[in-house]
């Protein structure tokens, strides 16, 4: 039997979600590294833009970047014009310069809320889930398939992101963006 969450608005059930979700790659992004970033090692801010074929990917778009030789991960989510900015996972590390593995993940679908006839509807099999958004390609919603990286420099970064250019310019090699 299979148990969902229901959500009595969409922003609380998307921003729980996405709470959810950067602590679970937190996690997943486990132990060792080379060498743990430190307070002290030079810090970055990252921003930029994700786009799909020119055109703004769904808002609440989660972008997650990852420094596995400092065991840092830094995440944010794109707003309405298609822009996000990073925070660190740890406030402790900061944004350490490094190289970095980048997936991008749409937001789930909220589930329906208790009381509309949505909700009715969903619990009596008479409408299926709600679709996630289809503007985000499957490939680049974990780091092993993405092929995204990027060399993070301190001080201020901006990558820009259209993932059909990068997909059409995808081959068996790791799409790398360095700035």
């Amino acid at each position: 039997m299979q148990h969902f969450a229901v959500s009595k608005t969409r922003s609380a059930g998307t921003q729980f979600a996405n709470v959810l979700f950067l602590a679970c790659t937190i996690a997943a992004a486990g132990c060792g590294g080379e060498r743990e970033a430190k307070p002290t090692d030079p810090q970055a801010s990252v921003s930029g833009t994700i786009t799909n074929n020119g055109a703004n990917v769904t808002a609440d778009t989660s972008v997650v970047f990852f420094c596995k030789e400092r065991n840092a991960t830094a995440a944010g989510q794109v707003d309405s014009l298609g822009k996000f900015a990073l925070r660190p996972g740890a406030a402790s590390i900061g944004i350490p310069a490094g190289r970095y593995q980048v997936m991008v993940r749409a937001p789930d679908p909220p589930a329906p809320v208790l009381g509309t006839k949505e909700y009715e509807d969903f619990m009596s099999g008479k409408a299926k889930r709600p679709e996630p958004a289809k503007d985000i390609p499957a490939q680049f919603g974990a780091f092993d398939t993405s092929g995204l990286a990027v060399e993070v420099k301190s001080g201020d970064n901006n990558f820009d992101f259209d993932l059909a250019k990068l997909l059409k310019g995808a081959s068996s090699e790791p799409v790398k963006i360095v700035k």
